[in-house]
């Protein structure tokens, strides 16, 4: 197992009485870890002058939305729609949509949350552009709309500055829209682990969108919104153009951020504070044992975890199928005993969470259960 380098504090212990509680598998936050890595990113762009607009993608969750907010957040970010709905409806504002829409309904259900909340979304083509249009109500508050610039992730976004250009011009002269800005997302930078490399990465992308929001300056439509970011670039892009961060992963981390090391190449900048805790259920095959946690408790796109707690330094986790993982313990080390637990740093956060209802939310000697809302097929099953 390799030990992350990064500032974790967490204090948790799978074998404390409070979590022998918890059925298995489950997804366990360190209360004081997540506060901690919040409250330093609230602080990291107060120090900048940038605002901040966390990524509800990463933790689907307003409880969390709320302590980010709290902190100093201007808004959340959004990646779906249900995700959006399910916020405003909770009280929270300053709503950014950050991946284009298609289609009536999506349209039609962002014109209503725009109506009775206010919200922000991205185009990246005219046709989205006329359809969000067409779901307004007449003298209804206008929609705030930015153009998404595919900045070097090659996933979405106008990939032409004169393009991009005509959709800025498009959306100011409509009555019922406002043009907002510009979002530029370098996800292929986030993971770059060598802090220099990962510098250069950004400063890349960063030019791209320093040109379309010249381009757009000179053509009379300065955007008040440059937004972008994330949990691995927010040091380097706060030289600009960006004014809002739309950072993610920080309130968690993950086995993949465990590599990514910060600017003075000592490890992640913020802590763990995301596990999944499971339950050793076979002990019979020497070096190893079985728990109840596989590919229905953790994502399978990320490293395989990087950390332990509960196992000796040097165990390997490896998937053992929908329900189990298998954990290699080195040789003369003590192996876990039948019915001990487990907490596993998790593979990746963000699909690793969609897998879950709830948070088990340990804080000092108590548990809160926080639930995990706008999961992909919930909106299918509550309509």
């Amino acid at each position: 197992m390799t030990k992350d380098t990064g500032p974790d504090q967490s204090t948790l212990s799978p074998q404390q009485t409070i979590l022998r509680e918890i059925e298995t598998p489950a997804l366990v936050v360190d209360y004081s870890a997540l506060t901690r890595n919040i409250e330093k990113m609230a602080e990291e762009a107060r120090k900048r002058d940038l605002a901040l607009r966390p990524h509800a993608k990463t933790h689907k969750s307003v409880e969390i939305a709320r302590l980010q907010i709290d902190a100093g957040a201007t808004g959340i970010a959004c990646a779906t729609v249900a995700e959006a709905e399910m916020l405003a409806s909770a009280g929270i504002g300053g709503l950014l949509l950050t991946a284009p829409q298609v289609g009536e309904s999506k349209a039609f259900r962002i014109a209503r949350i725009n109506r009775e909340h206010g919200i922000t979304v991205v185009v990246d083509h005219a046709s989205q552009i006329e359809v969000l249009a067409a779901a307004l109500q007449p003298d209804e508050r206008k929609l705030a709309i930015a153009v998404d610039v595919d900045i070097g992730h090659m996933r979405t976004g106008i990939t032409d500055i004169a393009e991009g250009l005509r959709l800025a011009q498009m959306i100011a002269k409509d009555a019922r829209l406002e043009f907002a800005g510009v979002q530029g997302f370098a996800g292929h930078a986030q993971h770059v682990p060598v802090p220099l490399e990962r510098k250069q990465a950004a400063a890349k992308a960063a030019k791209v969108l320093q040109g379309f929001v010249e381009t757009l300056t000179a053509n009379g439509l300065p955007p008040r919104l440059v937004s972008g970011s994330g949990t691995g670039t927010f040091l380097q892009d706060s030289a600009g153009p960006y004014n809002e961060l739309q950072v993610g992963s920080y309130v968690f981390m993950d086995s993949d951020y465990a590599q990514v090391l910060d600017e003075a190449g000592l490890g992640p900048a913020f802590e763990t504070s995301l596990f999944v805790l499971a339950t050793v259920v076979s002990v019979n095959r020497t070096g190893q044992v079985t728990v109840d946690a596989g590919t229905k408790a953790l994502a399978t796109n990320g490293p395989l975890p990087t950390r332990m707690i509960g196992v000796p330094n040097g165990a390997r986790y490896r998937f053992a199928g929908d329900e189990h993982g298998v954990i290699s313990i080195p040789e003369g080390q003590r192996t876990p005993k039948l019915g001990e637990r487990v907490l596993i740093v998790t593979t990746h956060c963000d699909p690793t969470v969609n897998l879950h209802a709830a948070y088990h939310v340990v804080d000092r000697d108590r548990i809160h259960r926080w639930r995990i809302g706008a999961r992909y097929g919930d909106a299918q099953c509550d309509a």
